[in-house]
């Protein structure tokens, strides 16, 4: 998706020199599917990390609440790591939905400058 935007948010940038009502309308489309995209990956990404939080506060109470042996060590040792891979799988998450975020944020302002309202 990273690439995707970028190649488009390269062409756009190249095309609006000079716009038609034909660029604008498709460059509506384009912006209209990558925040359609933005918004689901913010979903993603607070249910990641909503699952995440569950985990680590569960792996805590586990840690807490059982006695010390083997296979309580090995109960709460895996909740930890599914904690520590969701945790792993949020700071990916963030990271693409803050590069989305921003190029989003460039489409709006090659928008204002298509329709000529941003010098």
């Amino acid at each position: 998706m990273d690439k995707r935007l970028r190649e488009y948010i390269a062409y756009i940038k190249k095309e609006a020199k000079n716009p038609t009502p034909e660029l604008i309308e498709y460059h509506k489309v384009m912006t209209a599917q990558f925040q359609h995209e933005r918004l689901i990956h913010l979903i993603v990404t607070l249910f990641f990390a909503l699952f995440m939080i569950i985990f680590f506060i569960f792996f805590g109470a586990v840690e807490l609440s059982l006695p010390t042996g083997t296979w309580e060590n090995i109960i709460a040792y895996s909740i930890g790591a599914v904690a520590v891979i969701l945790l792993i799988t949020t700071l990916f998450y963030v990271r693409h939905y803050y590069r989305l975020e921003n190029g989003v944020q460039v489409l709006e302002e090659i928008t204002r400058k298509l329709y000529k309202r941003d010098k």
